[in-house]
């Protein structure tokens, strides 16, 4: 079996060896962090399981047909908002019917924590007494948001932050940056392949400055605040958006906490000249940004008004003059 993704050693080795031994259970669960390949990592098993070679060519019937999505035996199900159990009933038929053309059936649910509780029941039934040639693939980010019953009937495997190794390779090979740009998204990423595309992208990278700006001012600009809230929280990128203040503010505590010419590691070296700046004396005002940033992104679980919580957050966290 072959695997193209960035890192993960160990679970492609250990899916490799499920798949030679035929030891492969009959439900999966790739938990993780958000944008650090569980999904690439799930397509190319299916990808290996249905390829004429048996190593994810991408370029035989079977590799070719899971990519478009007119393999018969694969099922990829996902939601933005909500999976319903309309959209997984016919599927939990069908699985009860062999094979078309492979050996297995493959269903990979993306994002499983969207489930509802209903859709999660029906995958349930079938999860206790699991039709033969069928494999289940869930895919989450927020593996706690999925009922127990469910989980504890997958083999779990768990993907971790990927290596600033791994990552600067990877700005460097696909989005074709020089290698100081893919160094700086790699460090801001926090291991996410997806945040760091994210930071990649003009509009965004260049948002960071303007948050600088604002947070070390020392002015109240209140309709500025509402205004940089107003775009951090467009199409739900709020939690990019936190996870860059977090960096930012323990990058200004590093900075003030630094003795004598020692220069620390900043994820945020681009801004190194305003965090600088603002580092004498500000140890106390970053360590209480932090709290308030870890509080707004516990908050988040909530149903809240989150651009008005975001321009709230942004006039706390304005250095005072």
């Amino acid at each position: 079996m072959e695997f193209s993704a960035a890192g993960h050693d160990h679970q492609k080795h250990l899916l490799s060896s499920l798949v030679e031994k035929g030891k492969l259970p009959h439900a999966l669960l790739f938990a993780g962090p958000r944008g650090v390949g569980k999904r690439t990592i799930a397509v190319e098993l299916v990808k290996n399981l249905f390829c004429e070679k048996g190593s994810a060519c991408a370029m035989c019937r079977g590799c070719r047909n899971v990519d478009s999505g007119l393999h018969p035996d694969f099922t990829y199900v996902s939601g933005e908002t909500s999976i319903k159990i309309d959209e997984l009933r016919v599927i939990m038929k069908e699985v009860y019917e062999s094979p078309f053309e492979a050996q297995v059936r493959v269903v990979l649910i993306d994002n499983a924590e969207l489930m509802t509780r209903e859709a999660a029941n029906a995958l349930l039934k079938t999860l206790e007494e699991p039709p033969p040639s069928n494999l289940f693939v869930l895919v989450s980010s927020k593996e706690q948001e999925i009922p127990l019953t469910v989980r504890s009937r997958c083999m779990r495997l768990g993907f971790g932050p990927l290596s600033m190794e791994h990552l600067c390779a990877y700005f460097e090979r696909t989005p074709r940056l020089d290698a100081q740009k893919a160094r700086l998204l790699a460090a801001m990423s926090s291991g996410s392949i997806a945040s760091g595309l994210f930071w990649a992208e003009e509009e965004h990278y260049l948002m960071r400055q303007r948050i600088a700006d604002l947070l070390t001012s020392g002015k109240q600009a209140s309709a500025q605040a509402a205004l940089l809230a107003e775009r951090m929280t467009a199409k739900e990128h709020e939690m990019e958006y936190l996870s860059f203040l977090l960096s930012f503010f323990r990058d200004i505590w590093r900075l003030s906490m630094a003795v004598g010419d020692e220069a620390p590691d900043l994820l945020n070296e681009d801004l190194a000249g305003i965090m600088m700046k603002a580092a004498p004396g500000g140890g106390a005002w970053a360590e209480s940004s932090i709290i308030r940033i870890q509080k707004m992104l516990r908050t988040l679980r909530y149903n809240i008004n989150r651009w008005l919580a975001m321009e709230t957050l942004m006039l706390h966290l304005v250095r005072p003059a």
